[in-house]
């Protein structure tokens, strides 16, 4: 009975997301900043794992738990994860694109001696951001989340550095709809 009522909550929150998300692309997007708290913050350089696939978004929620099971346990051997793994998007991912998409894990440069998985570094910079609950993720409505975190950008007359992306702060599997579950984030030029 608890595994039913819990589907039956995720199933509605979803659906008030995205009832959400198409209300503000219906009005033009009017209302989008009010809907997502934008803040900064500054993210140092970061040694990450990295691992690149073209993908639609049908298979994105199999394949970023499939490719963190790939590399937190080559991060774990290597020092440990330092700092929260994120997911760039440097194409898009809908109907008529497929990315690429990278997922990356913080390791510490320090103790990270010779990988055996792919790395590469991620310069330091600002980011601008708004967090999500575990509901707000779902496609399509997430990109009412990316569409606003781009809006604030542009009124405040900032622009986007480098690809946008998603920060997972959290264990997925245990939390519920209305936690907050991952940022979205676009790194931003000086």
């Amino acid at each position: 009975m608890a595994a039913y009522w819990d589907g039956v909550e995720r199933r509605h929150a979803a659906q008030r997301e995205l009832a959400a998300h198409l209300r503000i692309h219906l009005l033009g997007d009017e209302g989008i900043l009010d809907m997502y708290e934008i803040q900064q913050r500054e993210v140092p350089e970061q040694l990450v794992l990295t691992e690149q696939r073209h993908i639609t978004p049908e298979e994105l929620p199999d394949w970023i738990p499939a490719a963190l099971g790939r590399l937190v346990p080559v991060a774990q051997a290597h020092g440990g994860l330092f700092g929260h793994p994120f997911v760039v998007y440097h194409g898009d991912v809908n109907e008529d694109g497929d990315g690429p998409v990278e997922l990356c894990v913080p390791v510490d440069p320090a103790r990270a001696g010779r990988l055996p998985a792919a790395c590469r570094t991620e310069p330091a910079h600002t980011q601008a951001y708004t967090r999500l609950t575990k509901a707000q993720v779902a496609y399509p409505q997430i990109l009412s989340a990316y569409d606003a975190v781009h809006a604030w950008a542009q009124r405040e007359s900032r622009t986007p550095a480098a690809a946008p992306r998603e920060v997972y702060f959290v264990d997925w599997c245990e939390i519920g709809p209305a936690d907050p579950a991952c940022d979205i984030a676009v790194p931003l030029a000086d």
